[in-house]
């Protein structure tokens, strides 16, 4: 590891570029302040583009755009994801990145776009230790978010479950985790978990939302490449291939900032996880409330068209009903 006694850290993300290189958002400038604020932490990014990527086999055949928005169902908060070939861009350059490192090195996938989400630049300046510290107990790391209420079950459509032999109380109803970081250390097993992901990201049953013949009452979103990693890691909990207890870190209720500071320890007490679950099911019973309302008032929900009344009022209770759903155990 280039003679240093600590593992090095390298940076992976995914931007696009805007017309005329792809039809997405222009993030070129935003990449470079992400740059900037790494280079200051001494941490190297390496950042992909479909432009970057257009000679890659497995990116011509898996992740090309579609070139339009489509109205598929599952995918109200991720109206461009067919734009983008549902994410299964994001295990492609995970690969290709750990195959340059050195085993122990450290690699962390994070999201380009850190003006629109402006808590995603905090704690880079600790981010060495901080990433570090996480990998103390797994060569894998890939945060919670909201663990009471978001599952698998209710963030996956039901045939990607079947499909992937996942259709159980103990994998379905665990917590879903959150991919806009991935962590790892180059390993082994770090190795083959990506190896496995970016496999499945190349079914296009189990990726798109589309087919789904059969939608459980209780599933509010299918996020495509984010349930699949998340139903390969709690298997590999229930496995022992990660310890129980994986991830032992949620994001904080309201922010994902990735510090220590931030972060909250998970498994969480029972007097923890009872104040979790009402304070969910007080956000659920307001939405159900104002959901005609906040389409129009709400800074998030303005953000989505397809958000509509009856909608909110889908999200409002079947999210209550799964704060009531009690976790698998190892979780």
């Amino acid at each position: 590891m280039g003679g240093s006694d600590k593992p090095s850290l390298t940076v992976v993300t995914f931007f696009t570029e805007g017309p005329p290189h792809d039809a997405c958002l222009p993030l070129t400038e935003t990449v470079s302040e992400l740059q900037t604020s790494l280079a200051q932490a001494g941490v190297r990014l390496i950042a992909y583009t479909p432009r970057l990527l257009q000679e890659d086999d497995y990116y011509r055949k898996h992740c090309q755009t579609l070139g339009k928005e489509c109205k598929e169902p599952g995918m109200e908060l991720l109206p461009h994801a067919a734009k983008l070939g549902y994410y299964a861009w994001k295990p492609l350059v995970i690969c290709k990145v750990l195959s340059q490192l050195q085993p122990g090195d450290m690699l962390l996938f994070m999201d380009a776009n850190v003006r629109k989400y402006r808590d995603y630049k905090e704690g880079l300046s600790d981010l060495p230790s901080t990433c570090s510290h996480l990998l103390q107990r797994a060569d894998i790391f890939v945060p919670l978010e909201d663990a009471v209420w978001k599952r698998i079950r209710n963030h996956c459509k039901a045939l990607t479950l079947d499909l992937m032999d996942a259709n159980t109380f103990q994998i379905s109803y665990a917590p879903c985790v959150c991919v806009n970081r991935i962590l790892v250390r180059k390993s082994p097993l770090a190795d083959a978990i990506m190896a496995e992901w970016l496999q499945w990201c190349a079914n296009k049953m189990v990726i798109s939302p589309l087919p789904n013949p059969y939608t459980h009452p209780l599933c509010l979103f299918h996020t495509p490449e984010q349930a699949i990693l998340a139903i390969l890691l709690r298997k590999r909990v229930l496995a022992g291939d990660l310890p129980q207890g994986w991830p032992f870190y949620s994001y904080a209720c309201g922010h994902r900032v990735f510090h220590l500071r931030s972060l909250e320890a998970w498994p969480i007490s029972f007097v923890t996880s009872l104040c979790s679950r009402l304070r969910a099911m007080l956000f659920f019973l307001r939405h159900a409330a104002f959901a005609f309302v906040y389409p129009f008032t709400d800074s998030f929900w303005c953000q989505f068209p397809r958000a509509t009344g009856g909608y909110l009022l889908k999200f409002a209770w079947r999210g209550f009903v799964m704060c009531l759903i009690p976790l698998p155990d190892n979780c």
